[in-house]
């Protein structure tokens, strides 16, 4: 666990704390012990469903590679990608996220890639191939590729954003793909340029607009498999 999430875990267990103080009339010993005991929960919770999309992961990753698949991989471009673990599955959207479908449904078939934070997975995004619709598999992320954003705050580069997981796959994952535009501006706080496709520049200045500093939103003349 990183540091902005211990105090994340603090801020969390303080607040709990005091609800069950103040509101619950419980004494402090028993306001603390009980908001440890939710805490460890949530924890425990949120492993099991990291462990659960790492399985997922895998599954998809092996499916990418059954010889069946093989044409689908040379239609999309990306029968010679080199890049961490991604595949296909059958998935059934539900509100903002998506689950995998169970055996006796169709589903939509989706190209399955992970969002991840200091290398660890922490979520899943599915992009539909038919729809190009993406979507979390948990809600957890807002974006794939988020350990590249701090590279950019560090070395003043411009940070590449893709139009969808796709291109992100065909460059390497060397930039990020924004899955929810409602959170896009506060995970891109303090990145100094942006270089994206011209048709993804106004939505992209749009989510922004509110940093500090605002990027620079520079457009790519060739910016290839972005689209």
């Amino acid at each position: 666990m990183n540091p902005d999430e211990m105090q994340d875990l603090r801020v969390d267990f303080n607040e709990r704390a005091a609800i069950l103080e103040y509101d619950n009339g419980l004494t402090r010993d028993e306001a603390e012990a009980q908001a440890v005991r939710e805490l460890v929960n949530q924890l425990q919770e949120r492993a099991q469903r990291q462990t659960g999309v790492v399985a997922e992961l895998a599954g998809a990753d092996r499916r990418r590679l059954h010889p069946d698949l093989a044409e689908v991989l040379a239609a999309l471009g990306l029968a010679d990608v080199r890049a961490p673990a991604w595949g296909f599955d059958a998935v059934v959207p539900e509100g903002d996220t998506y689950r995998p479908a169970n055996r006796d449904e169709i589903g939509h078939q989706a190209v399955i890639v992970p969002a991840t934070e200091d290398g660890v997975v922490v979520d899943l995004v599915a992009q539909g191939l038919n729809s190009g619709r993406m979507l979390p598999r948990l809600g957890a992320t807002a974006l794939i590729g988020s350990d590249e954003i701090e590279q950019a705050r560090q070395s003043k580069e411009p940070l590449i954003v893709f139009n969808n997981a796709l291109p992100w796959l065909h460059g390497r994952t060397r930039g990020v793909v924004i899955v929810n535009w409602k959170e896009a501006g506060r995970e891109l706080e303090g990145v100094e340029t942006l270089l994206c496709r011209k048709d993804l520049a106004g939505r992209l200045h749009e989510a922004t607009r509110h940093c500090w500093p605002v990027p620079t939103i520079a457009v790519a003349r060739e910016l290839r498999h972005a689209a």
